[in-house]
């Protein structure tokens, strides 16, 4: 069986379960109404793009290359997913395609980003972390 997480990784679980911390954060900050939310003073499709950058490059961090393209699918089917409850919630929030094409953006530049060298950020902490002999 192939397995999804990085084998190279002491803690995959730990990294991935923080991972979904992280996408449970943007969760609740995407469905809180707008009054509740902080002004950040960003245009707003670049806190989706940088939000779903951040989850693209977490997860592809953490993750097999071969299975980039089934995170992309899945972060794009969960952005997906926030537009259409902000539609239905009715708290002063609503649905934008706009806001899936920045989450897309988002994603394929998290994910591009994970490809490089710098997507190998949690080995060096493991690595910085690890018991000297």
């Amino acid at each position: 069986m192939n397995r999804v997480l990085l084998p190279t990784l002491r803690y995959p679980r730990a990294w991935f379960g923080f991972g979904l911390l992280i996408a449970s954060l943007i969760t609740i900050a995407c469905l809180l109404p707008a009054r509740d939310l902080p002004a950040l003073g960003l245009w707003d499709k670049l806190e989706h793009a940088i939000a779903f950058f951040v989850l693209a490059f977490w997860f592809a961090s953490v993750i097999a290359r071969r299975d980039f393209f089934y995170l992309a699918c899945a972060l794009v089917a969960f952005g997906g997913g926030i537009e259409i409850a902000q539609g239905l919630m009715g708290l002063g929030r609503e649905a934008d395609i706009l806001d899936l094409v920045a989450d897309g953006v988002g994603i394929l530049v998290g994910a591009g980003l994970a490809a490089t060298p710098l997507g190998r950020w949690a080995q060096w902490i493991e690595h910085l972390l690890a018991p000297r002999p």
